[in-house]
């Protein structure tokens, strides 16, 4: 099988880097300004699937990221106590 180089394109602003292995595809997105890359140690089958699932996970780190924000604001401002704010944020 031939190796590809990895491809990579721009999503949300996050670089989304899409490798191609022996039998699958993996991907490694890196956050603006970063230099450390975020993935979900998935393979997949096709590099349509690899970068569909890619475009998912910036989506849920980004929701996650606006969630954490807001919710630390009603932290600060008294609207919710500390172990309301555990609750919210605990991704478990």
């Amino acid at each position: 099988m031939r190796k590809l180089k990895p491809q990579s394109i721009v999503y949300h602003g996050w670089q989304i880097q899409v490798v191609q292995r022996q039998d699958s595809f993996c991907f490694h997105c890196y956050p603006p300004k970063l230099k450390d890359c975020c993935d979900d140690a998935a393979e997949y089958s096709s590099f349509r699937a690899a970068i569909t699932a890619a475009c998912q996970f910036v989506d849920r780190e980004l929701a996650i990221l606006v969630l954490l924000d807001r919710v630390g604001d009603w932290l600060a401002s008294g609207k919710i106590t500390e172990d309301e704010y555990w609750n919210l944020t605990s991704f478990d």
